[in-house]
Order: structure tokens, then sequence, then C-alpha cells
């Protein structure tokens, strides 16, 4: 027996012509889509304009509370994040973040210029509101830096929003540890007094 071998019959390919023939056919589905698409695109950056953001970095090398020691000499109790670490820096966290200085920070820059590109209108509640939400603050792990990054649509103000926003801080940094100063004293000053009941009723039990 013999056998004969045949070349199989090449496979048919797509050509040059067949492209054109299929781009021709759905030309009016191309250029719709192409429409479309950059319909689309105008649309997202007219009521969605592409975001701006200002960083900033703080260093908080120990946190002071005005007050009084045990002891007669007065003194300033200064601890260092590095001490108790975590719970210092959540503080610091939890005041940058408060809406109480998204507020004042509102006021100062402006809520008109804050809302300018946010729906208009000069509200001050919803100025505090873009700033608050715009505001991201973190703490990385087993540092003393606080990284603050705010994000608005508007270029012109986003580095003067931060930097009232870090002003802003520390003045409200002053009052709050002030007042726990103050606080101190207080608690100080009425365990001198019990301690002086104390010893004057040891001394007469004694006589």
């Amino acid at each position: 027996n013999s056998t004969t071998l045949t070349p199989a019959s090449a496979a048919p390919g797509i050509t040059v012509g067949d492209t054109y023939y299929v781009l021709f056919r759905h030309k009016w589905k191309i250029i719709g889509c192409a429409v479309a698409g950059l319909i689309a695109a105008g649309l997202i950056y007219r009521f969605k304009p592409p975001a701006f953001q200002s960083e900033a970095k703080l260093y908080i090398r120990y946190v002071t509370s005005e007050g009084k020691t045990s002891g007669p000499v007065v003194n300033d109790q200064t601890k260092s994040p590095d001490q108790r670490g975590e719970t210092i820096m959540q503080s610091e966290q939890q005041i940058l973040t408060s809406f109480d200085l998204a507020k004042q920070v509102a006021e100062a820059v402006g809520p008109a210029k804050i809302m300018a590109k946010s729906g208009g209108g000069k509200d001050l509640n919803q100025a505090a509101a873009v700033v608050h939400r715009g505001l991201s603050v973190t703490v990385p792990w087993a540092t003393s830096v606080i990284d603050i990054v705010f994000v608005h649509s508007d270029p012109e103000i986003v580095q003067p929003i931060l930097q009232e926003v870090v002003d802003r801080y520390r003045k409200k940094h002053i009052e709050i540890h002030q007042s726990a100063g103050v606080l101190n004293d207080s608690l100080t000053q009425e365990t001198d007094n019990l301690r002086s009941q104390l010893a004057q009723t040891e001394e007469d039990l004694r006589k």
C-alpha cells in the first residue's frame, strides 16, 4: 500500500480589505462611541474637577502641661511622646481632626473662598465640613511626626487652608494643655489642703 501526502489547505486570514470593510460598515458606531467618550470626559472635568493637595509634617518633641508637682517646687510637667507615645500622638491627632478646629479655619479663610468650587455659598458650617472632609491626618508607627494632607479642587487655597490648620492647631494645643495645667493646680491645692488636715488630725490624736 502506498500513501500520498497532500499539503493542507491554508486557513484563510484577515486581509487589509476585511479590516476596511468592518471599519466602514461600523463607522457610525465607532464615531458615536468616540463622541460619547469625549462628552463624558468633558462632563467629568466640569462637574468633578481634579483635586489638588498640600502636605505638611508636624514634629511633636514633647507636650507640656502647666502645673505644680506634689512638692513645694513649682514645675511644668513635660512629657515626651516616647514616654506615653501612642496616647499623646492620638490626642494630638484628635485635636487636628476636630470639627471645631475646621470651623475656626473656615472662618479665618472665608466660607465664600472655600465654597467657590464646591457649589458656592457662604455658610460657615458647610465650609467647615469641606475643610474637615478634605483633611487627612495620620501618625506613622513608632514616630513623633504627624502627617497632614489637605485636598481641595481649588489650587489657590489648598496651601493657605493647610497653613491655617497648622496655626490654629498650635493655638488650640496650647489652650487645651494650659487648661489641663489649671485643673492640675486645683487638684494639687485640694490635695495639699487634705494633707494638712490629715497631719493636724494625726497630731491631735497623738496629743
